[in-house]
């Protein structure tokens, strides 16, 4: 099906379309994971990509699930010269685009919880919509993502990081949680009822613990990340 046509042999002319295949996934790549490739460099991200590719070649007819392996490859065989929070930072990276790719669904809203029964509220049960992810990392990463739309790029400690990630109409967003946030969002991922996640707060006094409660609740509702609530009968 290739023939010879000068000034090209039918092998070189084939060598032509395999490389542009090797590049245009590679460029995909850099495109799903840009802060990773920024870090990396031009030269090396090249190299990163050849190795990578050899051991996860795309087995998808879509291109884009291909660099799903690559944040555990890079924290298995990181670059040489690599910052120790490379693959947390790919991890991020392809993190906000499964969320940025997950299916629509419609958003609880305050108006909703104003129609609940009052009876109902120790028991009600909060689930996510789908475009919502959850993130436990080594190094507070969110920190190198700023610093890169501000073209400044500063070393970072391993600190143990917890974020939530989600989508609101076409944006993604993420930002780190504290112990609380990221207890009480356990419990309702865990499907437990809102009086389990208001425990979270006994730490607190009474008054503190409702308010800070709802106050979490209501920033939940505001961001978009809860799909539905039921109470149990």
């Amino acid at each position: 099906m290739v023939v010879d046509t000068p000034p090209l042999a039918a092998e070189e002319r084939l060598q032509i379309y395999a490389g542009m295949y090797l590049w245009r996934i590679v460029d995909a790549l850099r495109e799903n994971f840009p802060r990773v490739a920024a870090i990396v460099g031009h030269d090396a991200w090249a190299a990163l990509m050849r190795a990578y590719l050899a051991g996860h070649p795309s087995e998808h007819p879509s291109i884009r699930h291909v660099g799903r392996a690559l944040p555990a490859f890079i924290a298995a065989e990181p670059p040489p010269g690599a910052p120790p929070y490379l693959a947390d930072l790919a991890r991020l990276e392809w993190t906000r685009l499964d969320v940025f790719d997950a299916a629509d669904a419609p958003a609880l809203t305050l108006a909703d919880l104003r129609r609940t029964a009052p009876e109902d509220w120790p028991t009600l049960r909060f689930a996510p919509v789908p475009a919502f992810a959850r993130l436990t990392l080594t190094f507070p990463v969110q920190r190198v993502w700023a610093a890169a739309e501000q073209g400044d790029a500063a070393p970072l400690e391993p600190s143990r990081t917890a974020l939530r990630v989600w989508r609101r109409d076409f944006l993604v967003y993420h930002a780190p949680m504290d112990d609380h946030e990221e207890r009480a969002l356990a419990c309702m991922l865990a499907g437990e009822p809102f009086a389990a996640v208001c425990e979270v707060f006994s730490d607190l006094d009474a008054e503190s613990a409702a308010r800070a409660a709802g106050t979490l609740l209501a920033s939940w509702i505001e961001d978009g990340i809860l799909g539905r609530a039921s109470p149990d009968r």
